[in-house]
């Protein structure tokens, strides 16, 4: 998964806080492009790798996501494969738990949808019952037959699958393969491609008047645009509820390639959304306003003049239309170590009043997430650090 996020960091950074607290004041939903400097605290490690793992692949391998239990603890996942959370009273007080509360079954049949999983997006409404997108991988390159030249990245396949938990995350779950299907493009398991195809990283799920909202990233492939979709359902707890955007409506089902029904692929692909949005990073609604902020990034190699490598911010009143990112860039103060790279961003606020950390309070306590990934120790020396945004003085 790692390969799909790593970004560096560089300059100084934009105002976020006061993007969103002017954010009511643009009609258009079109991003202010304000450049009073905002100040931030230094890194706080929040996991290193170094000191703090469980088993050598035990490293931080998305965007942390984070949610309240039943018991008022804060679960934050920012996991490999192995998935592995931690938990205390507050975010001041996060322990890494070695006990691994889920993981796939490595199966070697790509229509299970079962091989290595990363749980990837949460929403509870009790603290108890956790429903969950997946991040899926079918990895081929792990069977010869399926990828001769054992290449990861030419014969990657991925979903996006439901697992749940009923005893507040210390344990989760899976409806039997295939029926922990989400979404996936309408076609099956091709081989070696040389690059990867399907669906991937979800983003948090964000409420808004009953019904649950992600975005999730596209691979170009047959009949489906790459770009970032968005999906809807009314009830998370049921993987076949959700339905794409297909331009005019959250119409599309996401059929599962593998069964025995006969469909047209053009009713199955979803529609990617309008703006110019690039790697998947966190989704936030602010309180205030009712706008949509999502933080995405770029990754080395893969920047230009215009938008060089790093993590971006973005706004939308309709999930379907956002606003031109604004580049998020943080501070020269000694952190941006050049034997390390930046990725797998994430914008949480901690004193959010929602249980799944997915709205941005009136008087928000807004760190952002990333994990600094080591060159030197590659691919599992990895930290996972956070740093405070603050508002400029009055």
């Amino acid at each position: 998964m790692n390969k799909l996020a790593a970004t560096s960091l560089c300059g100084c950074i934009i105002v976020l806080l006061v993007v969103i607290q002017q954010a009511h004041t643009i009609a258009s939903g079109e991003l202010a492009r304000i450049d009073v400097p905002l100040s931030v605290d230094r890194e706080q490690v929040v996991y290193n790798w170094y000191t703090d793992r469980c088993a050598d692949r035990d490293t931080p391998d998305a965007p942390p996501r984070a949610f309240r239990d039943f018991a008022g603890k804060v679960h934050l996942f920012s996991t490999h494969e192995a998935n592995r959370a931690l938990v205390g009273r507050d975010f001041g007080d996060l322990h890494h738990e070695c006990a691994v509360v889920y993981r796939g079954d490595h199966s070697d049949n790509p229509s299970q949808y079962n091989d290595r999983q990363w749980l990837a997006s949460f929403t509870t409404v009790d603290g108890r019952h956790i429903h969950a997108l997946v991040h899926s991988e079918f990895q081929g390159n792990r069977r010869k037959q399926a990828c001769p030249s054992g290449r990861y990245l030419s014969s990657w396949y991925n979903a996006i699958t439901y697992a749940y938990s009923d005893d507040g995350a210390y344990s989760f779950q899976q409806p039997t393969p295939p029926e922990n299907l989400v979404a996936v493009h309408p076609y099956r398991y091709q081989g070696e491609l040389g690059h990867p195809v399907g669906y991937f990283q979800p983003t948090n799920i964000v409420e808004q008047s009953g019904l649950f909202y992600f975005l999730f990233l596209a691979a170009e492939f047959g009949l489906q645009h790459r770009g970032l979709c968005v999906a809807r359902t009314g009830d998370p707890s049921d993987p076949h509820s959700w339905r794409g955007w297909s331009g005019t409506d959250f119409d599309v089902q996401f059929v599962d390639p593998y069964g025995s029904a006969k469909f047209d692929p053009t009713e199955h692909v979803c529609q990617p959304v309008q703006g110019r949005l690039f790697e998947v990073g966190s989704l936030s609604l602010d309180a205030r306003t009712g706008l949509f902020l999502m933080l995405t990034s770029i990754s080395v190699g893969n920047g230009s003049s215009r938008f060089p490598p790093g993590p971006y911010l973005s706004t939308s009143k309709d999930l379907r239309s956002w606003s031109e990112p604004a580049p998020v860039h943080l501070d020269s103060d000694g952190h941006l170590d050049p034997n390390y790279r930046y990725g797998f961003f994430s914008l949480i606020d901690e004193s959010s009043r929602s249980l799944n950390f997915s709205t941005i309070s009136k008087v928000p306590s807004l760190f952002l997430y990333y994990v600094k990934m080591s060159k030197i120790d590659s691919p599992f020396g990895r930290i996972l650090v956070k740093r405070k945004l603050r508002a400029p003085s009055p």
